[in-house]
């Protein structure tokens, strides 16, 4: 993330939690697409894709800060 020209570091945590947001989407879009029943929402499929590209971006190319502590956010440290 980023501010201006400052760049914002996350904790290991936070990646962890985006990984976590990343993989619930990518179940939710396989289950649309691979409906037993029905035919799927081509435009849901289309939205949901478009989310975890966004989100592998995000975590392939932000800042991770090994320094911060688990308990504590990078403004307490």
């Amino acid at each position: 993330m980023s501010i201006g020209d400052i760049d914002i570091a996350h904790s290991v945590e936070q990646l962890y939690e985006k990984v976590a947001v990343l993989n619930t989407k990518a179940i939710e879009l396989h289950r649309e697409r691979y409906k037993t029943q029905g035919s799927y929402d081509k435009a849901k499929c289309t939205f949901l894709l478009a989310d975890v590209r966004t989100l592998a971006r995000e975590i392939e190319r932000g800042l991770v800060d090994l320094d911060i502590e688990f308990s504590k956010s990078s403004i307490d440290s």
